[in-house]
């Protein structure tokens, strides 16, 4: 399957859209204004593969912003990235975690700007893919009574998904039974690992 804006086809005429096809992970394009406007068939294979279909392809379809599909802490960081590669002409490369409960995840993307800042097309690759390493990253128990705070609260950080220790306030759990299912009563946001990712400005990175 794929999906694609007939206005959007003309911004990838210095991409081969056979290419773009074969391409084993996702791609898509957007909008200036982060709506979307490409679904390369790795998309739907991501999706299909890792259970989402067929919700994802019922959702998250072309002038969807994609921008919605993300954590709302961490949506700052993004369109400021994605603006300053249409502002700029530059391309913008990263690695990033994708993990579900059982396999850990580590994804490479790169945004490359289209026309005068007419759009973005963004390519996903897979870099590492393994079942989760106890001797790397322990497996913890869901257990309330370790992870809930004092008002009741369980802290996961938005970007690996990792959940906050309240005995050991530097520490944070991989809890793989609630990356799939989020407990209730459980706010987001950032490890000291994530935070520093995600809030260092440009220049910085």
């Amino acid at each position: 399957m794929e999906k694609l804006d007939p206005g959007f086809k003309r911004l990838l005429r210095s991409h081969k859209i056979e290419d773009l096809r074969a391409h084993a992970g996702a791609i898509y394009g957007i909008w200036p204004d982060f709506r979307l406007a490409y679904l390369n068939p790795g998309w739907f294979r991501f999706a299909a593969d890792n259970n989402g279909e067929p919700e994802i392809s019922r959702r998250w379809d072309l002038g969807v912003s994609m921008l919605d599909a993300l954590p709302p802490e961490t949506q700052a960081f993004y369109k400021a990235r994605y603006r300053d590669c249409l502002e700029s002409g530059n391309t913008w490369s990263y690695e990033y975690e994708c993990s579900s409960a059982q396999i850990f995840r580590l994804l490479a993307q790169i945004v490359y700007p289209l026309g005068a800042g007419e759009g973005l097309l963004i390519a996903n690759s897979l870099r590492v893919e393994q079942a989760h390493d106890p001797k790397g990253r322990p497996v913890n128990p869901p257990l309330d009574s370790v992870y809930r705070d004092q008002e009741g609260l369980i802290h996961q950080c938005a970007g690996c998904r990792r959940v906050k220790n309240p005995l050991e306030p530097e520490r944070w759990d991989w809890v793989p039974a609630w990356v799939d299912r989020i407990p209730v009563a459980t706010t987001h946001t950032f490890c000291p690992s994530c935070f520093g990712h995600f809030f260092r400005l440009p220049k910085d990175r």
